[in-house]
């Protein structure tokens, strides 16, 4: 395989590459010496340069000057090496009984062990890497979203690991934002991951699970990092500390962190736990968020637009005793917020007039949260306990201008306790699972609107869900039989007053008992490449509200995977829903959920038709650092319950009503990544469209509509020359909203350009920016480019000194636009301006 180097001497002008010379190519085919069979994946590797048979045996082989010998080796035969010169048309590999767990086949930068894949940290780390996550984002087949959440394939991953231990849960940015890339040996990504080591063999799921190897001399010691920076904006700060212990009897992780930077401590803390209690329908609550006047989606980057002061606080220790794994686990964030932004909507209707807002708000908020998980993880047995209580507070204060000048103000408090327990048993024939989960939750709210029309709404609801499951399960060579049953029982108080509002002012309160009985068999088929799924639940509804409704509710989903080759496979899920109404329709009074938003429900007492298709495809070739994943999905929608938005001027009531509705919606997703020049470069594009047609009422009118989405988003990320380093990622996005015969469509752009230079071990230097460009429906632009520089000196392997500069040109403002269900709205946000920042470093 040829050595390259892409020397890239400016981004969107120009790509340069060269390859080095071959001097010849050696052509073969690699066959079993019993049988005669090709033999598929063999690896054959000569000095600086490797490659792997084909389907067919064959492989192409590019040969160095310097190269005297060939090497051919494959999982479940006899490593074989012969002379460069000798007759390689042919080769014959004598087979030997090999365990698979005890075989590796290597490549240089990624190693294949059955379904897990190895990456080489010291492969693909470079110099300008500190924490872990520098590395992991620059994985081939690995994505990190902004929030911190990895997928792997398009899909996010369903447990973090470090050394093999769960010690952190779900909670993983904690340790991939602060472990040194340095104590990494390797990052693996374990395919179709089962935790649960009692359902191995028997279900496989799509997602990976991700475990950090640490090196053996950053085993049973403390490690960590501590960080203490300071600038101005006009005064800057941000300090943290971070310390690990992973010994073999007890593990401990503690962070603490204060920042005013325009750092989020929700995302480090976010618990990406994706444990499965139950077989469908794991929703954590049945009731809707009411109150949203408080809620803000930002535009860009968190770094740019959190005007802040943030702490976070977090410490987990982990035991073990016998087969029993516990953890302890206490979290505390706590944020200030002020945001300035702007909006103009407009509706496409003479009769509803353009709606002008300006925004001012602050926000305070505490979060405390402590959990004690217990896990027994054994071939035949696992059992799991886990408790969680969590409490906060969260206030806003907004004031708003434009087509209303008013204050508004919410008041949030919550607390909850949450204990989980699942039971899993099984031997060769038979498996029995038991999973329960009860749940309390308060959750007082309080919404005040004050100006020249005064209104206060009150929400305070109290919720208690009890559910549990049990499954049976027969296993067979090639077929498994399960049944699952069910019941879960929620009741929910509701306490309401609305005052300022008139007539739609009330005062009461309002319970509710749910109860819901559910059966669901489901056969699985396990041969030859094929896994075959089908189940098809029933279920039993009653609500007991405002008077009695009952409701049966049936589904069927097939899902069927096929792997095409050791490389491949191809999914195909299809199913179908007759759904009851949510309950919260039967509490039909009035309740404004912001300044100029009440919702009045309304249930008319219908089902719902669902169905819904899906298939996808993906490929890696470990050894060619490749992965590709393709999806289609489409969905249908079908109900008798249709919403409707009544303007009274400025101010909306959404409602429901008795009317056909249908939505359809095709959805298209893919991505593509190649690791090139030795892990030392990855190239990328990812791609998102949809297609959807629907209809909606507004002033009791139906109006149809469709709309078109599509996203392209090509990357990548690496080290171009072994002194110059580069990011790219962009963004380009197209959407367009029919509604009768008016048509409207906007363009955006973003890109991200960072490069770094490396003249040596102590110091680098990086400048880059982002790029927003929007083009609005009546052909203007809104342009915006953000500067930033920083420069680093390592003073030695432990001490680091960092200067910052963000937002060089120190703008202040973006605009944008997007789509509602029937209106366009036109935003301006308020961003950080300038800041400069000086840190020091500290690893142990």
């Amino acid at each position: 395989m040829n050595r390259y180097s892409f020397f890239i001497l400016c981004l969107m002008l120009g790509l340069l590459s060269v390859m080095a010379a071959d001097p010849g190519r050696l052509h073969g085919t690699v066959r079993d010496a019993v049988t005669g069979e090709p033999v598929v994946g063999a690896i054959v590797k000569a000095k600086g340069s490797f490659t792997s048979t084909d389907s067919d045996g064959h492989f192409n082989l590019s040969l160095k000057a310097d190269a005297d010998s060939v090497s051919f080796r494959c999982i479940g035969y006899e490593t074989l090496t012969l002379a460069a010169s000798a007759d390689l048309g042919e080769i014959r590999l004598n087979p030997k009984a090999t365990q698979l767990n005890d075989v590796i086949v290597q490549a240089p930068d990624i190693y294949a062990r059955g379904d897990t894949l190895v990456f080489n940290v010291s492969r693909y780390a470079n110099a300008k890497d500190d924490a872990i996550i520098d590395v992991i984002k620059r994985l081939p087949g690995i994505k990190v979203e902004e929030d911190g959440t990895i997928k792997y394939q398009g899909k996010p991953i369903n447990k973090f690991y470090l050394d093999g231990n769960d010690f952190i849960g779900g909670q993983y940015g904690l340790a991939t934002n602060n472990i040194s890339h340095k104590d990494v040996k390797s990052v693996e990504v374990m395919e179709h991951h089962q935790p649960v080591k009692a359902l191995e063999g028997i279900e496989f799921p799509e997602e990976a699970g991700i475990n950090l190897k640490l090196k053996d001399d950053a085993r049973s010691r403390w490690v960590g990092v501590a960080k203490a920076a300071a600038g101005v904006q006009p005064v800057l700060y941000d300090g943290s500390v971070f310390t690990l212990r992973m010994a073999s009897k007890i593990q401990n992780m503690f962070t603490l962190k204060a920042d005013n930077t325009g750092w989020n401590p929700a995302n480090e803390i976010r618990d990406n736990d994706f444990d499965m209690m139950f077989s469908s329908d794991d929703k954590s609550s049945l009731w809707p968020e009411y109150v949203s006047a408080d809620i803000i989606d930002t535009p860009l980057s968190e770094k740019r637009t959190r005007d802040n002061l943030s702490w976070l606080g977090n410490a987990i220790t982990a035991w073990k005793s016998g087969d029993t794994s516990m953890r302890l686990k206490i979290d505390f964030t706590g944020d200030r917020l002020e945001y300035n932004s702007g909006i103009v909507t407009d509706y496409f209707s003479e009769q509803i007039p353009t709606f002008l807002q300006y925004n001012s708000q602050s926000m305070k908020s505490r979060d405390m949260s402590a959990q004690f998980y217990s896990e027994t993880n054994k071939p035949g047995y696992y059992l799991k306990d886990k408790l969680t209580l969590s409490t906060g507070h969260n206030k806003s204060n907004s004031a708003i201008t434009g087509s209303y000048d008013l204050a508004q103000r919410v008041n949030r408090d919550y607390f909850s306790a949450v204990n989980d327990l699942k039971l899993v048993k099984r031997n060769e024939k038979r498996l029995f699972t038991l999973s329960s989960r009860n749940s309390f939750r308060h959750h007082p709210d309080k919404l005040i609107v004050s100006g020249n029309e005064e209104a206060t709404q009150t929400i305070g609801t109290a919720d208690f869900r009890s559910r549990t499951e049990t499954r049976l399960g027969k296993l067979t060579r090639f077929w498994k039989y399960y049944l699952t049953t069910g019941i879960d029982i929620n009741y929910h108080r509701m306490n309401s007053m609305l005052k300022g509002l008139g007539e739609f002012d009330n005062d009461g309160v309002h319970e509710a008992l749910l109860s819901n009985l559910y059966a669901s068999p489901q056969a699985d088929y396990d041969r030859n490449g094929w896994k075959l799924s089908l189940v098809v639940p029933l279920k039993w509804y009653h609500y007991s509200i405002t008077g009695h409704h009952d409701y049966i509710n049936i589904a069927s989903k097939l899902n069927a995977r096929k792997q095409l080759t050791a490389k491949s496979e191809l999914s195909w899920t299809m199913g179908y829903l007759l759904g009851s109404p949510q309950a919260y329709l039967d509490i039909c009074i009035p309740i404004l959920s912001d300044y100029r938003n009440l919702l009045i429900a309304c249930n008319p007492d219908r089902y719902s038709h669902n169905v819904t298709s899906a298939l996808s495809y993906r490929y890696r070739n470990p050894m060619k650092s490749l992965f590709v994943n393709l999806s289609a999905a489409y969905s249908y929608h079908r109900s008798h319950i249709m919403s409707d938005q009544l303007f009274i001027e400025d101010f909306i009531i959404s409602t429901y009503t008795d009317k056909l509705s249908h939505n359809d919606t095709w959805h298209l997703k893919g991505g593509f990544s190649k690791g090139l020049g030795h892990s030392k470069m990855v190239i990328g594009v990812e791609t998102d469209g949809s297609l959807t047609s629907a209809s909606s009422m507004r002033d009791n009118v139906v109006i149809p509509y469709k709309q078109v989405r599509i996203g392209i988003k090509p990357y990548f990320k690496g080290s171009i020359l072994s002194w110059l380093s580069a990011n790219y990622d962009a963004e380009c996005g197209f959407s367009k909203l029919n509604i009768a015969e008016v048509t409207n469509r906007y363009r955006t752009l973003h890109q991200n350009l960072f490069a770094t230079i490396i003249p040596n071990d102590i110091v680098q230097f990086t400048i880059g920016g982002e790029h927003y460009l929007t083009k609005f429906p009546e052909g203007n632009f809104s342009n915006l480019i953000l500067l930033d520089a920083s420069a680093v000196w390592k003073i030695n392997s432990k001490i680091r000194f960092a200067a910052t500069a963000n937002n060089l040109l120190d703008k202040r403002c973006y605009e944008y636009v997007n789509y509602g269900t029937l209106s366009r709205s036109e935003h301006r946000f308020n961003i950080r301006p300038r800041s400069i920042l000086a840190s020091l470093q500290y690893r142990f």
